[in-house]
This record gives structure tokens, sequence and C-alpha cells, in this order.
């Protein structure tokens, strides 16, 4: 009863415990399976995976672990920042190309600088040996004998542990079992000595940015020292030659920074615009004044020119030529284009009734008096009128 009671609360204890923040790096030559693996064990398909540049960053859930890989590039090239994740480490996953027999010395040789390395060094080390599906792939005793792998564990201090599998059989919850039971290996083993690789990991990392600093200043001074060297250098050139130097330091210092808040920037563009907005305003209604003016007294014109043409047309006398030319008027009103490009239409009403009116008749003008011809009697018969004369 007493075992069963300490075991539930060994049990609840376990339970309780937060999630364990957990960093591992994957490295390994290129083309030997990096992020096919990773793909597989976040439940990706790992078909059809392009080469890695730099590094990419995983996230996944793994039991109490909140586990983070760095999937960094196996290039020549790339090889060189491998470093730079070290110090977070807790533990490392080293992928072979178990196919690649051509290339298996430099694997060995790859490895050997990972494990020497003293942020490395002590710290669990996962051997995924990949691509065992292949034909020729080599057997994991084969292997260990060519990469000599008990022999670096040994000088370095490394609990290993070496998997042969295949990253592209399946992903997810049907990924390769040896991938898994490799992970779940070197998890257990970070959590054994979790405490003791958290404060490594912790006084690494605070190492790191202290040398990152140190090297940034050591950068600094050299620039430094070769601008003073290259401006000595021009000062004799000009004594030489007995021409003059103007100083940069002191224009340099009078210049303002062109790095400024963006608070400030932000603040200063919104004035900027308001200022622009208000002489807009401003002078839009200027303009609007201006045409309320212009229009009034165009209509003031167009009404004075109305007056007058009805004036004119009053003065007309009052006889038939004028009655004639009144009824003209009516029947035909003169097209006016006026300021407002507006052109009234004819009246419908008169056109209707006269289709094709005759000239109109200007005012004051006199209408001509048209006399009527003699009636003409058709021809009679020419035989009655010769008989009669």
């Amino acid at each position: 009863m007493f075992s069963l009671m300490a075991n539930c609360c060994s049990w609840l204890k376990r339970w309780r415990e937060p999630a364990r923040k957990v960093t591992l790096v994957m490295v390994g030559l290129d083309n030997a399976g990096k992020t096919a693996t990773v793909r597989g064990i976040q439940g990706e398909s790992p078909l059809d995976v392009a080469p890695t540049v730099g590094f990419s960053k995983v996230d996944l859930k793994q039991g109490k672990f909140e586990v983070t890989i760095f999937d960094l590039g196996g290039g020549k090239r790339i090889r060189g920042i491998w470093k730079n994740y070290y110090s977070e480490s807790y533990g490392v996953v080293f992928v072979v190309d178990s196919s690649d027999i051509q290339r298996i010395q430099e694997t060995r040789d790859t490895m050997a600088e990972v494990l020497r390395h003293p942020r490395i060094a002590g710290k669990p080390v996962l051997v995924l040996a990949n691509k065992q599906d292949q034909d020729g792939a080599l057997a994991e005793a084969d292997i260990i004998e060519s990469l000599s792998l008990e022999k670096l564990v040994n000088e370095n201090k490394c609990l290993c542990q070496i998997e042969p599998c295949s990253a592209v059989l399946g992903y997810g919850k049907k990924v390769d079992k040896s991938i898994k039971n490799g992970l779940n290996w070197l998890l257990n083993n970070i959590a054994k000595d979790y405490e003791a690789i958290t404060e490594r990991v912790q006084r690494d990392t605070a190492e790191q940015r202290a040398q990152e600093e140190q090297d940034k200043k050591d950068r600094a001074e050299r620039v430094k020292k070769i601008r003073e060297e290259r401006d000595r250098q021009e000062r004799e050139e000009a004594e030489r030659e007995g021409r003059q130097i103007k100083e940069e330091e002191s224009e340099d210092a009078n210049m303002p920074s062109p790095f400024q808040p963006i608070n400030s920037v932000i603040t200063e563009n919104e004035d900027k615009l308001k200022k622009e907005m208000e002489k807009k305003k401003q002078r839009g209604d200027g303009q609007r004044d201006g045409d309320l003016e212009l229009k009034s007294k165009q209509e003031n014109d167009e009404e004075d020119e109305e007056e007058e043409e009805d004036e004119s047309e009053r003065q007309t006398p009052e006889s038939t030529e004028s009655g004639l030319g009144d009824q003209t008027k009516k029947k035909v009103k003169k097209l006016r284009l006026k300021r407002k490009n507006k052109i009234d239409p004819l009246r419908i009403d008169d056109s209707a009734k006269s289709p094709t009116p005759p000239p109109a008749v200007p005012v004051g003008w006199a209408t001509p008096k048209v006399s009527r011809l003699p009636k003409l009697e058709p021809l009679g018969d020419t035989r009655r009128s010769a008989r009669a004369v």
C-alpha cells in the first residue's frame, strides 16, 4: 500500500512538472537527409525537399519536452556557421548518408570536428544512419567502423546512440521507428542531466555573447586604426604637395544624425500633410468664391441682353408688314448660344403647324408688296379662234 502511494505521488509530481525546453542541432553533410528527417518528425511529407540554404528552425512537442531543432545546411561554405549554435544546444543529431560511400571519409572528419568542439564535448549525440532503403547502403557495424565512432565518443566523453533508418518511408505517426526511438533516447538522456546541461548552456551562451561583443569592438578598433592610418598618409602627401586638407571631423560632428525615432518622423510627416491640406482648402475656397462671382456676372449680362432684345422688338411699327414679321418671329425662334453652353430648342408646337416657315423679316424693314399677276386663261380651241378672225 505504501509503495502504491509513493508511485502515485511520483507520477503526480512528474505530471505537474512544466514542459522542459530543449534545443537540438541537426548537422551532417549536404544531401544526407536532414530536412527530410525533420519534416518526418514534424508530420510533413519528406518527399520533394529542397536543399537547406543557411538554416531552418522547427518547433515541436515531444512528450514533456518543447523541442526546438535547428536544421543547419551541410554545404562546405555553410558549415562555418554551425559553431554559432553549439552554445544553445542540449544535444546533437548527426545524420549520415549510408549509401554515399565515397564521402564517408569527409563525414568522419566533419563529425570529429563537431564532437571536439568545447561547447559540444560531453553532450549526448544521436547518429542516424539514413537511406538504408537504397542499394549498397552500409550496415550499422560498417558505419561504426568507417567513422571510428567508438574512438571519437570516448575521446570527447559523449553519450552516443546509432540508429539505421530511412526518412522517406513515413512521416508523422508512421515515421520510421528507428528515428522515433533515437529521438526518445536523446531526450531521456538529456532529462537525466537536465539541470547540469541547462546551467552549461546558460554559461556557454553568456560567454558566446561576450565574445561576440568583444569581436565587434575589435573590428571597430581595426577600422578606426585603418582610417587613422589613411588620414595620416593623406596629410603627409598634402604637406609634400603643399595643399590643404579640409577637416572632415568637424563637419561630421555638426552634421545631424540621419537616424531619428520613428515616432518623431511620423508626427513630422503628419504635420506636413495637415499644412498642405489647409493650403489646398484655402485655395479651393478662394477659387470657389471667384467662380460664384463670375457666374453671377454672366447671368446678369445675359439678362441685360435679353431685355435689350425685348425693347428692340417692341419698337417695330404696327402694320401688316410688322404683323407678318411678328408671325414669322413666333414661328422661328432665334438660336442663341448662351455662355452656359446650352442651346434652347425650337418650339415644337409652332414647328408642327408650319413645317416650312417663310424667311424672317428683319425688324424695321418694310415688307415688299407682291403684285398679283393677271389670271391666265387656258388656251381654247385654236380652230374657233381662227374662224372668228
